[in-house]
């Protein structure tokens, strides 16, 4: 099972970073393999419906395949304006779908790392609520008030992608806010912990990352 609850129905979008991609995603509405992504899909046995990219990741044989498959391909100059996983976005909002999860986002160039992480504000505004998978962690924007996908333990951080967000409220955190305020680059809101479910947080002015890292459980006793 993947590690978050998953919003049906939603779409996922396969990206070229490192690390295995989770089994509990492949009964995606809608794949899309963001350039590199091709090569992850294909050793996961997953079968992309879209592939959008400039292709410099793509061998003959991976074409191949995806010519094999049916899956639509949509190739743009090296010269382009937009990062794959931009156009990625893109194409689930295009296609009607307002939640979907970034894989393989995270592990390679940090300004690729950089650009991901912050790409769930350019999908909400195109109407997608984007969440970023990797491994136990998962990042997810706040506007507005919204419930966490986490579980007592887990840890929580919460950053500020404004000079000042204010009128913060959380509920569930070790840490709690009432009417609390995070600036642009203060760790404030870095390592707090779920101790009631549901966690949630409110933002009243201004816009917030929250980031939340799933704390192993302990194995049970034999």
């Amino acid at each position: 099972m993947p590690s978050v609850r998953l919003r049906e129905p939603y779409a996922a979008i396969v990206a070229g970073g490192r690390g295995p991609l989770p089994r509990g995603f492949r009964a995606a509405r809608l794949v899309v393999c963001a350039d590199g992504g091709v090569a992850r899909a294909r050793r996961a046995g997953w079968t992309p419906h879209v592939v959008v990219g400039d292709w410099d990741s793509l061998d003959p044989g991976l074409v191949e395949w995806l010519v094999a498959v049916g899956a639509e391909r949509f190739r743009y100059p090296t010269d382009k304006d937009k990062t794959d996983s931009e156009l990625a976005v893109d194409v689930v909002a295009d296609r009607g779908f307002r939640t979907a999860y970034l894989l393989g986002g995270l592990g390679k160039r940090v300004d690729h790392e950089l650009a991901n992480l912050l790409l769930p504000r350019y999908a909400a505004d195109c109407g997608v609520d984007l969440r970023v998978v990797a491994g136990g962690t998962l990042v997810q924007l706040v506007r507005g008030r919204v419930e966490l996908d986490a579980r007592v333990g887990d840890w929580v951080s919460l950053f500020s992608l404004r000079p000042a967000s204010t009128g913060i409220h959380t509920g569930g955190l070790r840490f709690p806010m009432v009417d609390g305020t995070l600036t642009l680059g203060s760790t404030l809101g870095v390592s707090n912990e779920v101790t009631a479910e549901p966690a949630w947080v409110e933002v009243s002015d201004g816009e917030l990352l929250a980031v939340r890292v799933r704390r192993p459980r302990a194995p049970r006793g034999g």
